[in-house]
């Protein structure tokens, strides 16, 4: 797989292209990808998936956020999505350098640069597809300028499982609401974060459970709790105790806070990045009456994770956090 990114095409390139965010990559994604892929092999012209560095939802103001998309965070960075897209046999890959200013324009004006590079065929799109400013241009204009343009469009309608579309936006919110259960039958994987392991203020080894702090940069990640999850550094597995929210017990944190005290690990992993796969949701955070009562809680937490899932480490790394394509 060829990734377009700072260095642009010299030459137009002719394709069969999709344009889309393609946050997560979920099994919708999927749908969309393979007719793409199958398009191209039948005509014999190279597939281009055509998406953005950095997703318009985040330099989006809330206002102007189309209302459906309830946004928490990104799901998939963009190196696993390089790994996804290239693992689905898609020939181009080209990232959009996205700002603000690229933002604001026009539906004509985005399709100008895009056939400046590349000349598509044929482009697929999902039925809810918009583009250019706020989103104003639409299938319709598509259409429209089909001819102008030299191509052929066809609109694949939204993929349903379990009666509900699948959607980025569905997917944040059963991150947000720890259904881990449900996340992998629309994702079409397990879901992890990645993060960097970053100075705390020491507060769980002072209690006995020495936590490593994850800088989880922008990812969606659960509602505040405490949670049974597998941690991957140094190519190894380690199954830990994971506490998201504001620490009231002791000093009540401003931000969420995410730490992780990893199970049977002594290594100092500091400024390390690491991956985070959510198990389940143990219970709510909350306040306790002492330092007594809330170490005898973090050790009920850590007793549990340990019965119920020491399973998982005897598991491949791969089949956890290798991103895959899914049937």
């Amino acid at each position: 797989m060829k990734v377009v990114y700072k260095k642009l095409p010299s030459k137009k390139i002719n394709c069969i292209a999709t344009i889309g965010v393609f946050d997560g990559i979920h099994l919708g994604h999927r749908f969309i990808l393979e007719k793409l892929k199958n398009l191209s092999l039948r005509q014999k012209i190279p597939s281009l998936v055509v998406t953005f560095d950095v997703l318009p939802q985040t330099l989006l103001e809330k206002s102007n956020r189309h209302k459906s998309d309830e946004f928490h965070g990104f799901l998939t960075d963009i190196e696993d999505r390089k790994i996804i897209f290239a693992s689905l046999g898609i020939d181009y890959l080209w990232f959009l350098k996205t700002n603000k200013s690229f933002l604001r324009l026009s539906g004509k004006q985005f399709l100008e640069y895009l056939f400046r590079y590349f000349s598509p065929k044929h482009l697929l799109v999902g039925e809810d597809f918009r583009f250019g400013y706020k989103g104003k241009s639409c299938i319709r204009y598509l259409e429209k300028v089909s001819d102008k343009y030299g191509f052929d469009v066809t609109v694949l309608k939204k993929i349903r499982k379990n009666g509900r579309i699948l959607s980025s936006s569905l997917i944040r919110h059963l991150i947000k609401n720890a259904a881990f259960g449900k996340i992998e039958k629309f994702l079409g994987r397990n879901y992890f974060i990645k993060g960097k392991i970053v100075k705390g203020s020491g507060l769980g080894r002072r209690l006995g459970y020495p936590t490593a702090n994850i800088d989880y940069d922008g990812y969606v990640i659960p509602v505040s709790g405490v949670y049974s999850a597998i941690i991957e550094t140094g190519n190894m597995r380690y199954l830990c105790a994971v506490n998201i929210g504001e620490r009231p017990s002791i000093n009540k944190s401003a931000e969420k806070i995410l730490e992780a005290h990893i199970i049977n690990f002594k290594r100092n992993i500091l400024g390390e990045k690491i991956k985070l796969m959510f198990i389940e949701r143990i219970r709510n955070e909350k306040k306790f009456s002492s330092k007594e009562n809330l170490i005898k809680a973090i050790t009920r937490d850590v007793s549990y994770v340990k019965k119920h899932y020491s399973k998982f480490n005897n598991l491949n790394a791969n089949s956890l956090f290798v991103p895959t394509p899914c049937s």
